[in-house]
């Protein structure tokens, strides 16, 4: 049986502005596996950010479900989102997000805070993350003393913190320059995989989305299997 990160089936989402309704998902049924990278490549306003807003249920759909990790999202409250974001979502950004005041260490300790992990344990588990991205050395440098690629390393490690069963990245190698977007697709895909989690990524570069399993666009709202 398949295992089933994430399940879209007829997701609907529009926005009002003034008196036009703006439709920007339509009828969206897509499926991820464990350990399946999925690219997402559409033209900017096709509503690619929409999409991952809703798969990670920062925005609730108009109509349709949204199921993570076996669980519906379709009847829960906001507190009870929020705890499935939480527990099984990770989330990746084209600018890294990392707070400036705190380490990489410490960044990538404060989700597990947030979610009752004991303080040794969570250190133990940043430093494990920094290890695999190649940063074990850097994990008491703050983001601003870190190259863009380093950066990025670790919001990968934050994102991974929780072990989440679902990755969702918006153009994460968006601000580098080709030979380290590379490295971290690599870093960031071979994460995914070696957790059994499942991955959404947003990209407009087309050498990296070539490195996922499966490629899909936007059209008309829909998402629908593409090639590049």
């Amino acid at each position: 049986m398949v295992d089933l990160k994430l399940s879209l089936h007829g997701v609907h989402h529009h926005y009002l502005e003034r008196e036009t309704r703006l439709d920007i998902l339509v009828d969206v049924n897509l499926e991820i596996a464990a350990g399946e990278i999925v690219a997402l490549v559409a033209p900017s306003g096709a509503g690619k950010s929409t999409l991952l807003h809703v798969c990670g249920l920062l925005e609730r759909p108009a109509q349709g479900d949204v199921n993570i990790c076996s669980t519906s999202a379709h009847t829960l409250n906001d507190r009870s989102r929020t705890l499935l974001r939480r527990q099984n979502v990770g989330y990746i950004y084209q600018f890294h997000h990392l707070l400036p005041e705190f380490s990489a260490d410490e960044n990538i300790m404060i989700p597990q805070l947030i979610a009752g992990v004991d303080k040794d344990v969570a250190k133990k588990r940043a430093q494990d993350l920094l290890t695999h991205m190649g940063l074990v050395e850097r994990g008491d440098h703050r983001p601003a003393q870190l190259s863009g690629g380093e950066q990025q390393r670790v919001a990968i490690a934050r994102a991974m913190a929780n072990n989440p069963g679902l990755i969702l990245a918006d153009e994460p190698t968006g601000n580098l320059d080709p030979d380290t977007s590379g490295i971290v697709f690599d870093l960031l895909a071979n994460s995914i995989k070696d957790h059994a989690a499942a991955g959404l990524i947003a990209t407009h570069n087309h050498d990296i989305a070539r490195r996922a399993d499966r490629i899909v666009t936007l059209e008309g709202g829909a998402v629908v299997p593409t090639t590049l």
